[in-house]
């Protein structure tokens, strides 16, 4: 699989499409899933990437109430999408909302998945911890 790396910036069209980095586009060219991601962004998965991913979720046991409540989220609010002719991605109406991603947006490449971000949002991401990452307090390890 390709690495989705770097950040860039785009804007949304009135239809709520948005275009991919060059470079993404052969990643996502046999489609994506879009979901509800964490920190306030979608997830975009390209489809062998979302098929590893569901399976992680779909595995957890349905006796625990975390994993059910986990599994209706990811699932819930996903949705399969292509890109057009042009390489752009329309991001569904529902999710746009739910993530508050308005025209300004921030694509992020994070290896095996992308993330969409409103960019006022990931702004506000960058100033929280972008000064510890450079500082090396970032932990990357463990829970919380």
């Amino acid at each position: 699989m390709a690495e989705l790396l770097g950040t860039h910036s785009y804007q949304l069209d009135p239809k709520g499409r948005i275009s991919l980095p060059a470079r993404f586009r052969a990643v996502f060219a046999d489609g994506a899933v879009l979901t509800l991601g964490q920190d306030g962004c979608l997830f975009c998965f390209p489809k062998a990437e979302w098929e590893g991913r569901a399976a992680e979720v779909r595995d957890r046991p349905l006796s625990d109430a975390r994993a059910r409540a986990y599994a209706r989220m990811f699932f819930g609010k996903a949705e399969p999408v292509d890109l057009d002719a042009q390489g752009r991605l329309t991001i569904p109406q529902r999710l746009r909302s739910e993530a508050g991603i308005h025209r300004d947006a921030v694509i992020v490449g994070v290896y095996d998945r992308m993330e969409v971000w409103d960019r006022s949002a990931h702004d506000r991401y960058e100033q929280t911890h972008g000064g510890a990452y450079q500082a090396g307090t970032l932990d990357i390890g463990g829970e919380g």
